[in-house]
């Protein structure tokens, strides 16, 4: 998709191998959620349900060199730990680059079969093809064709409406949602009276230790916020970045003396001024180059959301000349991109 086509609160997510292959497979295959991973395996591999003492091994496959590889699978696995293991194994299938025996081992979850019993140990070097078969997964069970729109509509019901059709567990959902969202979105959820916290990358939270959880505290920081069931779970969603229309700054003060206008009217010690400059001008050189913003308003809600809970910088972000700042910063990194 274009950046116009993706919409105003998707990021563009992680480039690597796994995201690639599960895409191709899915528009080969025409494939929708929620996908029919079993049948998916048994077009390739010999499948068998087992039950074992192993309580820390959800999933076996054996024969990755062969032609058809042999799948062992804990029989009575929770269907959606089962939708997600099995895709996982599946990854190690189809990602040629992969070797060997693997085992995958269970990992704490929503779904969890309980505590840990006797442990089957093989390939414990294995770790990188672990976690890249779980990638794997989530790109395949949640194809990138069937949630992006559904972020692009901008309608965070009818996201997580599309991601409770895909019939994985909240954790994974979350676990893939977050990394196609631009930072400010904070999903949580209990588990077992575990509370569990999913939030986009680079969300600033609300001030305070226990803000993550507190969802009054993120309720009254929130532009927008609301309530769904994903996966059998009650879900709270909170939204704290505002994406707005950008505007240039009039005139032609360089973002510099705006900067140090902002600073001056709240700090009269010249070497304190410069200390303050320095720190902001990394938070938004560090903000701008993590490249998840495409467009100038991501880029200019991006920088906002960052300084929203900085207390150190209130009064400083308070002055006119701040956000004015802000915006000539934003408009110099679109001029380099040919944005503007």
């Amino acid at each position: 998709m274009t950046d116009a086509e993706l919409g105003l609160w998707c990021a563009s997510g992680p480039e690597e191998p796994a995201r690639f292959l599960a895409s191709a497979i899915v528009e080969r295959y025409n494939l929708s959620p929620p996908i029919n991973i079993e049948k998916l395996i048994q077009d390739c591999a010999e499948l068998f349900f087992e039950d074992w003492p192993y309580a820390g091994c959800d999933a076996l496959v054996h024969g990755l060199h062969q032609r058809r590889p042999q799948v062992f699978v804990r029989q009575g696995l929770h269907p959606r730990r089962q939708r997600l293991t099995l895709a996982h194994e599946y990854g190690h299938i189809k990602m040629g680059w992969h070797y060997g025996t693997v085992g995958c081992q269970a990992v704490a979850s929503e779904v969890s079969t309980g505590p840990a019993g006797t442990y089957l140990e093989i390939a414990p070097n294995l770790d990188e093809q672990e976690r890249e078969a779980t990638r794997f997964a989530g790109y395949l069970l949640i194809p990138d064709r069937f949630i992006r729109p559904l972020i692009r509509s901008t309608d965070m019901k009818a996201v997580l409406r599309g991601l409770d059709r895909t019939g994985v567990s909240a954790d994974a959902a979350f676990m893939r949602l977050r990394h196609l969202l631009q930072p400010g979105f904070v999903f949580t959820f209990t588990v077992r009276g575990e509370r569990r916290t999913y939030t986009s990358p680079g969300t600033v939270t609300p001030i305070g230790t226990s803000a993550r959880r507190d969802t009054q505290a993120l309720k009254r920081a929130s532009i927008d916020s609301g309530q769904n069931v994903v996966s059998d779970r009650i879900v709270e969603w909170f939204r704290l970045t505002e994406f707005e229309a950008f505007e240039p700054v009039p005139g032609s003060p360089s973002a510099t003396n705006l900067l140090r206008s902002a600073i001056a009217f709240h700090e009269p010690d010249a070497k304190l001024q410069q200390k303050i400059l320095l720190s902001i001008n990394g938070i938004v050189g560090g903000s701008l180059s993590a490249d998840r913003a495409r467009t100038p308003q991501q880029a200019l809600a991006i920088l906002r959301h960052k300084f929203d809970g900085r207390a150190e910088y209130r009064e400083i972000i308070e002055h006119s000349d701040f956000d004015l700042y802000l915006r000539r910063k934003v408009e110099e990194w679109a001029q380099k991109r040919g944005l503007l």
